[in-house]
């Protein structure tokens, strides 16, 4: 925080300004059969400055910093020299050394129920299987957009976003000849959540339209040909211990060979037995779904096997058509304060008859102390069509 002595002196309370600093270490140890195992020691710093907290109008301005201290990785999920580390025929670890302004955007909060927020910002909406910012890597996706906010007496609210691009993980690579360091394009995210009779129920509708970008070599251009222009619209609802989600999609893209419509379904049942929960679902696309803003990770298995795929920049040599991953789980306290929680994946095309793989994962998670907590994480994917990918990882995270 910044000294109240030096605030008072210029004229300003405590509470006017807030300054924060997140360090993340992480070490990563990743290999894919075929390739060479990886191995990432990576310290992440992210400062930032809040400028009028709690008043109609504040600035927000956050950095971000990643260094690799161990490198034995590629860190260019394309094989390319782009980034750094570059170590060819090693697993990739999406972590390159980069530097940039994460986020600095302005809020406007001087109507009752109505918020506007300029600048590059994160945005997640609803359960990021569309529209996240990625966290689990070091670099985050954030968004250069306008975002519109709304919520009235009752529980129904409502936001809009306009970006023009997005600012993916990989940071800025040198050349940008590659689809990794943004999406340049129009990016239109409405949300709904509507108060009905049997509980609320979340609307959304994104449009995502990537610019062609003929400045780009040719490989480059076809990868943003593959993901195209989509439009989705779902609903998604929580009804006891039940979630449910159905999305419908249709747009261009060079994979579906042109126009294309595919569907989207998530179920998941949660079910609580003393301090342990158990859950189980199904989340379900057809061929042609894609959701390149999403944050991939926290679906389909923590080794991201069909992370490219889902994302749409390819479709594995024709292999990937759609996903149907029933899956299972649970999460449960351990004495020390440790929390447990495990998963199962199943992984086969939209017919289930093409199995990609199946996935065990276990993470152990600990809250140090009010600033500090670690993750350890583990996840091993057992391919049949895809190949298989053993990965385990320890971070922590310090928030000052």
């Amino acid at each position: 925080m910044v000294s109240a002595s030096i605030l008072e002196s210029i004229g300003l309370s405590e509470d006017f300004v807030e300054a924060s600093i997140m360090i993340r270490p992480r070490f990563e140890y990743r290999e894919i059969d075929g390739r060479e195992g990886s191995s990432a020691l990576t310290v992440r710093a992210r400062p930032s400055l809040l400028l009028g907290k709690g008043a109609p109008v504040s600035l927000f301005a956050e950095v971000e910093a990643t260094r690799a201290l161990v490198d034995d990785y590629q860190s260019n999920p394309l094989g390319g020299p782009q980034t750094e580390p570059f170590n060819p025929g090693y697993t990739v670890i999406g972590d390159p050394e980069h530097e940039e302004v994460n986020q600095l955007y302005a809020t406007l909060n001087a109507i009752e129920g109505v918020g506007l927020k300029a600048g590059r910002q994160r945005i997640i909406r609803n359960n990021m299987a569309f529209i996240g910012h990625v966290a689990w890597r070091q670099t985050e996706q954030t968004y250069d957009a306008v975002e519109l906010t709304y919520k009235g007496d009752s529980d129904f609210s409502a936001s809009y976003v306009y970006a023009d691009r997005v600012q993916r993980i990989f940071g800025e690579t040198t050349p940008a000849d590659l689809p990794l360091e943004e999406f340049e394009g129009e990016f239109h995210f409405l949300d709904a959540s509507i108060p009905t009779s049997f509980g609320p129920v979340a609307a959304y509708l994104y449009h995502i339209d990537l610019d062609e970008r003929p400045e780009l070599p040719i490989g480059a251009q076809n990868a943003l040909a593959n993901v195209g222009e989509s439009t989705t619209i779902g609903l998604s609802t929580t009804q006891g211990l039940l979630y449910l989600e159905a999305a419908y999609q249709d747009g261009e893209s060079a994979l579906q060979g042109g126009s294309y419509d595919a569907f989207y379904g998530h179920v998941k049942y949660t079910k609580k037995v003393d301090k342990t929960a158990y859950f189980g679902g199904i989340e379900y696309w057809s061929d042609g779904f894609k959701t390149p803003l999403a944050t991939v990770h926290m679906f389909n298995g923590f080794a991201d096997s069909v992370i490219l795929q889902r994302i749409g920049l390819n479709n594995a040599g024709g292999l990937f058509e759609g996903m149907f991953n029933p899956y299972v789980g649970f999460s449960t306290p351990l004495p020390g304060g440790f929390v447990l929680k495990g998963f199962f994946h199943y992984l086969a095309d939209e017919g289930a008859s093409t199995v990609y793989g199946s996935e065990i994962d276990a993470v152990l998670i600990k809250k140090l102390n009010d600033n500090a907590s670690m993750v350890v994480k583990g996840a091993y994917f057992m391919g049949d069509e895809f190949p298989d990918i053993s990965q385990v990882s320890v971070q922590i995270d310090f928030k000052l």
